[in-house]
């Protein structure tokens, strides 16, 4: 228990070094004025689903600059109250998964959404990226915060509260916003863009401290940043200035909601450290699980359960 202790111990002390650029405000201003200026062209069909307790809706949202996002819209069946809604974000390169997997969260009384990220599942990506030769989302645009993936897909997900801003089903003050990795990442990013959402639950979330986690991750999105990089070292200053727009430590002190964090100790993919940096950054009321012998995967029935009891409290 030792060494656990003593990497707690680090951990809680941990700040993270601001990356932010003079312009990082005005940027992100200019950027969901942008957005607000944009229609949302929503169409929504009704669905057959074999569980008769609940309805099924397949959404089409307009998302930044013209990109079709689509979306599950599942309600319970015969509930007469506005209704608390859950906003699901999932992670890199998977999808909204199936309409079953949303059911512990149905039965309680909860609407839920849940967005196919740009680029995943049904959504595609109507934007036009200057550089692209990775073939992969996270290097996508990268030279240029104007065009950058993140920026693309951060709208897109406050979007989907714009879509739900407009459902009078919908118990606006009510409304939560829930991910792992990247969707995790996704969720801190909505939570400090927009103070619509009641609570935020990240799970493992993706870029955090960026700089650290380029650094100490031994897997997943950032190793092919990574690569960019050892081929075009040239840009190395450009590519971090441009993540520095959507690093959580330069955002995660605009959040204003209920916020709970989880990290495993042993995640190779978002590194402990990073995220729990981030977490220090919050100011907003928080909480923090942490497992010591967990990679990346939150899906251990006592870490479900204590979000069932999360959400049950706060929303």
């Amino acid at each position: 228990m030792e060494h656990i202790q003593h990497t707690m111990e680090k951990l809680k002390t941990y700040i993270p070094a601001s990356t932010k650029r003079a312009d990082h405000a005005a940027f992100w201003q200019e950027t969901l004025e942008d957005s607000n200026r944009q229609p949302l062209s929503v169409s929504i069909a009704e669905k057959e689903y074999p569980i008769k307790q609940i309805k099924v809706f397949h959404v089409v949202y307009q998302g930044f600059n013209g990109t079709p996002i689509h979306a599950h819209y599942i309600l319970p069946r015969n509930v007469e109250r506005k209704m608390p809604c859950l906003l699901f974000f999932h992670g890199y390169g998977m999808n909204k998964s199936t309409v079953s997997h949303y059911m512990q969260w149905l039965i309680q009384g909860y609407a839920v959404m849940a967005v196919d990220t740009r680029g995943h599942g049904h959504s595609g990506d109507a934007a036009s990226y200057s550089n692209d030769v990775s073939g992969s989302w996270v290097t996508k645009g990268i030279l240029d915060k104007y065009e950058y993936y993140y920026r693309n897909v951060y709208v897109d997900a406050i979007r989907a509260i714009d879509f739900l801003s407009t459902r009078a089903e919908i118990n606006q003050d009510r409304i939560g916003i829930i991910g792992g990795s990247m969707g995790g990442g996704i969720t801190l990013a909505v939570a400090a863009l927009d103070n619509r959402p009641r609570l935020a639950v990240a799970d493992m979330p993706n870029m955090c401290d960026i700089p650290l986690a380029m650094e100490q991750k031994m897997e997943g999105s950032l190793t092919i940043v990574e690569s960019f990089l050892r081929q075009n070292p040239q840009h190395t200053e450009r590519v971090y200035e441009t993540l520095s727009y959507f690093d959580h430590v330069n955002l995660a002190e605009q959040i204003t909601c209920q916020t709970r964090l989880a990290i495993g100790l042993r995640d190779v993919v978002c590194p402990p450290q990073p995220s729990y940096g981030v977490y220090n950054v919050i100011q907003s009321p928080k909480s923090i699980a942490v497992y010591p012998f967990s990679g990346h995967d939150m899906s251990m029935n006592i870490h479900v359960d204590k979000t069932l009891e999360f959400i049950a409290d706060h929303l």
